[in-house]
C-alpha cells in the first residue's frame, strides 16, 4: 500500500514543473504518511526520500520556512497561499535567544506593542489593530487565554497578516499569531540548559524526547525552572513549567496527546508617568508601585489529535484543546483625580481581582488533495466549535486617599495598603461566548502558475454576561455571521509568486455601554496585494500592500476610580505597505530585515475623527545580521556572531493623541561557540539585548498620560547547553 500510495503522488507530481513537484511531492508524503519513518525495518530506507524531499522547502538552521500550517490548518507551501506568512523559526528564537512572543515580533513587519496590562499578557497591534485580549494569539491553531504563549515547548512562530476570519472566527483584521509546540521525535535526544541573567537569577532545563521501542509511540518532556530578578528596583520574574507530550503512530492512523503546566509569578508594571506629554524627569528603574504589585497564577494547556488516512487523497482530523489562566492581580493604579506631576505627586489606588479565563475548542476537519478533471484541489472541510468562558471572582477596589500619594521624585513604599475592599457591583463578572461553525476552503490550481483561492464560514454565535453579587444582566444575544474569502496568486516563474485577496472579518463586541446595552459585532473588510519572491531555496522576499476598514469599533477607557467605560469610536481604517527579507544571502551569512508603513485613522467619531489609532506606529523597521565565522581552526570549534536592531516610529498615546510616544530604536548582539566535546553538542552563547542601553516606550494603557510602559535596558544573558 506505501508503495502505490508514493508511485501515485509521483505520478501526480508529473503533471507539475520538476522543482515544484519535487516540494509538492514531499509535502503530501509527510502529511500523508508521517508513520514511515517509523515502520518495520522492511520500509527503513524509505524516509531518507522524505527527508531529502523536506530539504527542497526548509534548510536546517535556516531563518526562513517555506511551509505553515496556519493558512490552511495543514502544511502548505507559503508560496501558494494568497495571504502574507511570516515564520519566526527555531534558529531565529535561538540564536537571540527569545524568551517573549514580543520579543519575537521584532522579527516580523507591521506588528509592535500593543496595551500588555502592566506586562502581564501577550498584547500586538498588527496592521494598525490589536489589544491584549483580541484573541488572535493561538497555540498549534487553537486560541488562548494565556498570558505569556511562547515558553520552552515553542519550536515556531507563524505570523499571518490580515484577516484570519475564515478559518479561525472571531478575529480582529489586523492578523493572527500561532505559537507551534515542540513535538515528540523518534529520534532519541536530551537537551539540558543553564542560563544566568546579568540582573539577577537564571533559568535551568530540560528537553528530552525519543521512540518507545518498536511499538510507535514517542514522548517528550520538557521541564523548565526560572526565578530572575526583575530589571526595575524590586520584584522577580519566576515560573515552573512541565510539560509532557506522547504520540502515537500507525499505518494509517495518528494520535497525540500534550499537556503544558506553568506556575507562574510576576510583577504588575504600570511603568512610568508622562507630564506635559513628555516622560517625567525621574529615575528610570524606579517603580511607581507598591512591592505588592504582581500578578500570580497557573497556566496550563491540553491538546488530544487524531488524524487517520481515509484514502489516498483524503484524511480526517479531530482536535480537542483546552486551555486556562488563573491568576489573582494587585495593581497600585494610577488616579488622574488627586495627582499633581507637575508638582511630582502621583495619586495611586489599591485594585485587584481573581480571575479565570478559559477556552475549550473541537473541530473535524476533512483534508483532501484531489484531482478533478486534470486540475488539483487542496481542499479543507470542516466543522468546530468554541466555547471560551471568562470569569472575575472578587474585585478590590479600595477607595482613593492621599494615603496612596507618592513622591515621583523619591518614591517611599509601604504607605499604600494591599487591595481589600470588595466591589459587590464589579465582582462575581461572567462572560461567555460560544459559537459554532461551518467552515470550506478551496486552493484550486487552474495550471502550473494560477491558483484560485476561495472559501467561506458560516458561524453562529451566543454571548452571556452578568456582573455583581447580584447577577446583574449585561447581554444575553446571539447572531450568524458568514464570512468571505476570495484570493488569487499567479506563479510567472519558480522564484515568483504575485497574489491579491479580499476578504471579512468579526468580532462580537464583549463591552457594554453605560446603560449595559451591547454593541454590534465588530466588522472588518480587508484588500490585499503582494508578491513573494524566493531567488533561493534559502532566500524569501515578501512584499504587501493592504487597506483595512473596520466599524462597530468600541474605545474602553479607564476612569479615575479604577471603572472602565466603554464607547463605540464608530469606523477606523489601516492601509500600509509591508516587505520582508528572510534567509541566506550567501554562504555563512543569514538576514532578517523588515519595514513596515501602517497609516492608521479614525474614519466616523465625533470627538477623534482624522487622529490616528492608539499605540500604532507608523514606520517600523528592523535589520538582524548573523555569520558563522571561518577564522579560527576547525578543531576549535564553530564561532557564530550577530546582532542588528529595531526601529518603531512614534505612537498617539490615545485615540484623542493628546500625547506622543517618542520613536526609538534597539539593538541587540550574540555569540555563540559550539564546543567540540566528543559526541555531545555543547553550546555556550552570550546575548546582550539593548546593547546601547536606550531607554524607550513601546506602549501603553491608552488611559493618558498616568500609564506608559518602559521598556527593558540593557541586560545580558549567557546560556550553556549539552546535547546528547
Amino acid at each position: 500500500m506505501i508503495i502505490i500510495s508514493i508511485t501515485k503522488y509521483v505520478s501526480w507530481g508529473l503533471h507539475l514543473k520538476p522543482s515544484k513537484s519535487r516540494a509538492r511531492i514531499a509535502v503530501a508524503l509527510c502529511t500523508t504518511f508521517p508513520c514511515l519513518a517509523f515502520a518495520d525495518s522492511a520500509s527503513l530506507e524509505l524516509p531518507t526520500s522524505v527527508i531529502q524531499g523536506q530539504e527542497q522547502t526548509q534548510e536546517a538552521g535556516s531563518y526562513t520556512q517555506a511551509t505553515a500550517s496556519s493558512v490552511s490548518k495543514t502544511e502548505t507551501l507559503i508560496k501558494d497561499e494568497a495571504q502574507s506568512v511570516n515564520v519566526v523559526t527555531q534558529q531565529t528564537l535561538d540564536d537571540f535567544q527569545v524568551r517573549s512572543l514580543d520579543d519575537a515580533m521584532k522579527f516580523v513587519s507591521g506588528v509592535s506593542q500593543a496595551n500588555t496590562l502592566g506586562n502581564t499578557k501577550d498584547a500586538f497591534i498588527k496592521r494598525g489593530f490589536g489589544t491584549n485580549d483580541d484573541g488572535s494569539t493561538l497555540r498549534d491553531g487553537i486560541r488562548s487565554v494565556v498570558g505569556h504563549n511562547l515558553n520552552a515547548t515553542t519550536d515556531h512562530v507563524e505570523v499571518l497578516k490580515g484577516p484570519a476570519s475564515l478559518l479561525y472566527g472571531a478575529m480582529d483584521p489586523g492578523g493572527m499569531i500561532n505559537v507551534i509546540s515542540k513535538q515528540p521525535q523518534f529520534t532519541r535526544q536530551t537537551t539540558i540548559t543553564g542560563s544566568a541573567f546579568s540582573e539577577g537569577g537564571g533559568t535551568t532545563g530540560v528537553d528530552t524526547t525519543g521512540g518507545v521501542g518498536d511499538t510507535g509511540f514517542a514522548y517528550r518532556l520538557i521541564a523548565e525552572r526560572s526565578h530572575e530578578d526583575y530589571w526595575r528596583n524590586y520584584g522577580t520574574d519566576e515560573h515552573t513549567l512541565v510539560a509532557p507530550s506522547l504520540s502515537w503512530t500507525g499505518e494509517r492512523a495518528s494520535v497525540s496527546l500534550a499537556y503544558v503546566n506553568n506556575d507562574y509569578s510576576s510583577p504588575f508594571d504600570r511603568g512610568t508617568v508622562f507630564v506635559n506629554g513628555k516622560p517625567a524627569n525621574i529615575s528610570y528603574k524606579d517603580r511607581l508601585d507598591e512591592r505588592w504589585a504582581k500578578t500570580v497564577g497557573i497556566s496550563e494547556t491540553a491538546t488530544a489529535k487524531f488524524e487517520y488516512q481515509l484514502s489516498d487523497s483524503w484524511k480526517t482530523r479531530l482536535v480537542y484543546g483546552w486551555n486556562n489562566d488563573r491568576y489573582s492581580l494587585a495593581i497600585a493604579q494610577p488616579a488622574a483625580a488627586g495627582s499633581n506631576l507637575a508638582a511630582g505627586t502621583l495619586r495611586r489606588q489599591a485594585n485587584g481581582g481573581h480571575y479565570d479565563y478559559e477556552t475549550r475548542y473541537t473541530a473535524l476537519d476533512f483534508i483532501g488533495d484531489q484531482m478533478l478533471f486534470g486540475q488539483r484541489h487542496e481542499l479543507l472541510v470542516g466543522v468546530d466549535n468554541e466555547a471560551q468562558d471568562r470569569y472575575r471572582g472578587k474585585t478590590y477596589r479600595n477607595t482613593s486617599t492621599a494615603a496612596g500619594n507618592l513622591d515621583i521624585n523619591n518614591p517611599v513604599y509601604g504607605n499604600l495598603a494591599e487591595p481589600s475592599t470588595v466591589s459587590a457591583t464589579q465582582s462575581n463578572a461572567k462572560n461567555q461566548l460560544t459559537s459554532t461553525s461551518l467552515y470550506l476552503k478551496d486552493n484550486w490550481h487552474l495550471n502550473d502558475q494560477w491558483i484560485l483561492v476561495f472559501g467561506g464560514r458560516q458561524q453562529h454565535y451566543d454571548q452571556y454576561a452578568t456582573q455583581g453579587f447580584a447577577n446583574t444582566l449585561l447581554r444575553d444575544s446571539n447572531g450568524d455571521q458568514f464570512i468571505p474569502f476570495a484570493g488569487v496568486v499567479y506563479q510567472p516563474t519558480e522564484a515568483w509568486s504575485l497574489y491579491a485577496n479580499y476578504s471579512r472579518s468579526f468580532v462580537p463586541n464583549t463591552d457594554t455601554d453605560d446603560q449595559g446595552n451591547t454593541f454590534d459585532p465588530e466588522e472588518g473588510v480587508s484588500r490585499e496585494v503582494g508578491a513573494k519572491f524566493a531567488p533561493s531555496d534559502a532566500l524569501n522576499v515578501n512584499l504587501a500592500v493592504f487597506d483595512i476598514v473596520k466599524k462597530n469599533v468600541v474605545t474602553t477607557t479607564t476612569l479615575a476610580n479604577g471603572n472602565t467605560s466603554s464607547e463605540a469610536a464608530g469606523k477606523v481604517g489601516s492601509r500600509g505597505i509591508e516587505l520582508d527579507v528572510t534567509g541566506r544571502l550567501a554562504p555563512n551569512w543569514d538576514v532578517i530585515g523588515t519595514y513596515a508603513y501602517t497609516h492608521t485613522e479614525i474614519l466616523d467619531d465625533p470627538k477623534n475623527e482624522g487622529n490616528r489609532l492608539n499605540n500604532a506606529p507608523m514606520h517600523t523597521a528592523s535589520l538582524y545580521v548573523s555569520h558563522h565565522l571561518t577564522v579560527f581552526p576547525e578543531a576549535s570549534g564553530q564561532w557564530h556572531v550577530g546582532g542588528g536592531g529595531r526601529y518603531v516610529g512614534k505612537r498617539a498615546g490615545d485615540n484623542e493623541n493628546s500625547f506622543w510616544m517618542d520613536s526609538y530604536t534597539v539593538a541587540d548582539a550574540f555569540l555563540r561557540w559550539d564546543l567540540p566535546v566528543s559526541d555531545y553538542k555543547t553550546r555556550l552563547q552570550l546575548n546582550v539585548d539593548n546593547l546601547f542601553d536606550k531607554h524607550y516606550y513601546p506602549s501603553n494603557t491608552g488611559s493618558g498620560q498616568l500609564q506608559v510602559n518602559e521598556g527593558e535596558p540593557r541586560t545580558a544573558r549567557l546560556t550553556a547547553s549539552v546535547t546528547f
